[in-house]
């Protein structure tokens, strides 16, 4: 597998928890809460590993790498913000769910941006060999931020 196939499942993790999000009822409090744990889990875990190791890889070669990446990582940060707002509230807080909703849109505006401009960028310039070992790199490294006691 490479590493683009690998983020792809990661965004679809993401994406059918997001889903799972907007299936709850409204005053499924707990349900809610646990989801929005367990996306954030996710996106800190992809997010990181992306940084890490997939971004330096882009960021590279030559054109246009540098310039998709800084804005991918304008993107986590945004991402992030959000996150830590989130995680201060109650989901039967107001406006947590309008919150989580931002949320929702600024990761689909992010994997829409990245899947297709990143992963082309990646797709141009990575030779295949590469594009496996960063997928064996991503798994490396999310599985070591598994292992991290939380800060």
């Amino acid at each position: 597998m490479d590493v683009l196939s690998l983020l792809r499942i990661d965004h679809d993790t993401v994406k059918d928890l997001f889903s799972k999000f907007e299936n709850t009822t409204k005053t499924a409090y707990r349900e809610k809460q646990e989801l929005f744990e367990r996306i954030r889990h996710e996106l800190f875990l992809h997010s990181k590993a992306e940084e890490q190791v997939f971004y330096p890889a882009v960021k590279a070669f030559d054109g246009d790498g540098r310039k998709l990446v800084a804005q991918a990582t304008r993107e986590h940060k945004d991402i992030d913000g959000l996150l830590t707002q989130i995680s201060r509230m109650e989901p039967d807080d107001e406006g947590y769910t309008e919150r989580v909703q931002a949320l929702m849109d600024d990761v689909e505006y992010h994997i829409d941006g990245e899947e297709g401009q990143i992963f082309q960028f990646a797709k141009e310039n990575c030779p295949r060999e590469q594009l496996e070992q960063l997928a064996i790199e991503i798994e490396q490294r999310k599985s070591a931020l598994t292992r991290q006691p939380a800060a």
